[in-house]
């Protein structure tokens, strides 16, 4: 006997016209939409591939991320290795258009997708490369899944973490961190420090690698089998994947403080501070610091 999910049913079936063809699309419970393009089935699967929906006229408007050469629609932007973002619009009749839009705007609300994120941006870590990355590859994809967002650059050490201690974290679903592991420790440093510490770090925390170090997104991409890019770690965090993190804490004195990565001393600790005077080589400086 077929569960459910083997055999979703129908939520809506229209006749269609995209890219000049027209086509029966169908909207199945499982989300999945179905349509033919010159005698070939194609599928968006919406929790996989579809990262926003919008309404024009009499045309649904699909913005998705899906693999290279894959779907019919437009390609709308450049590249990463295997993964394009491309958009998909349906011409339906004009009587049927707004159930559309309503019934896919449902079933994406419906998945818990963060809306509103606080993005703090390290513009001197790493190459320096930070802000660029954000431009070039994380804001095109919050604007496609209509994510709102506020934008904080990082001044000085330790900025990320006063940010933290005294955010109103009633106005975010999440923080996200564009940089390398470092600013992602003082966040959680200012979390832990706060009077209601317990609350503040159930707050969901995005990495976008952008540093010389990123070894906590190249850790959460790794387990489950994307490469470590900032194309990647933006899609997870748009998409609402989590992920629980061990917390460590070291007391020396009257000072305390938490680690999610590592704790290093002697020569490692030696090496990361001491070629911090190198930081515009990237990583590299980390090997040329340990060969001296």
């Amino acid at each position: 006997m077929n569960t459910p999910s083997e055999n979703p049913s129908i939520i809506l079936s229209d006749d269609v016209t995209i890219a000049g063809n027209l086509t029966p699309l169908i909207f199945f419970s499982d989300g999945t939409l179905r349509w033919s393009n010159g005698g070939d089935e194609r599928r968006l699967i919406l929790e996989k591939e579809v990262l926003g929906v919008s309404i024009d006229g009499s045309r649904i408007i699909l913005r998705c991320v899906v693999e290279n050469g894959g779907g019919g629609g437009f390609l709308c932007c450049a590249t990463t290795e295997t993964l394009v973002r491309k958009s998909f619009v349906f011409q339906l009749p004009d009587d049927s258009v707004t159930v559309w839009f309503q019934k896919l705007r449902e079933f994406l609300d419906s998945l818990g997708r963060p809306k509103r994120l606080l993005v703090l941006v390290n513009p001197y870590g790493g190459q320096k490369a930070a802000l660029k990355i954000f431009v070039d590859i994380v804001k095109p994809l919050l604007k496609d899944a209509e994510t709102e967002f506020t934008l904080k650059e990082t001044r000085y050490q330790l900025h990320a973490k006063e940010i933290a201690s005294e955010l109103d974290l009633t106005k975010y679903d999440g923080i996200v961190c564009v940089s390398g592991d470092g600013v992602v420790v003082e966040v959680i440093n200012g979390l832990l420090q706060r009077d209601d510490w317990e609350t503040a770090i159930k707050i969901p925390l995005g990495v976008i690698p952008a540093g010389t170090g990123n070894g906590v997104a190249k850790s959460l991409l790794d387990l489950v089998g994307e490469p470590c890019s900032a194309f990647n770690a933006t899609l997870a965090i748009l998409r609402g994947h989590r992920r629980s993190l061990d917390v460590a804490t070291v007391s020396q004195g009257n000072t305390r403080f938490f680690s999610v990565l590592m704790l290093a001393w002697g020569l490692v600790a030696d090496i990361d501070i001491e070629s911090e005077k190198w930081r515009w080589m990237g990583s590299a400086r980390l090997d040329l610091y340990s060969n001296m």
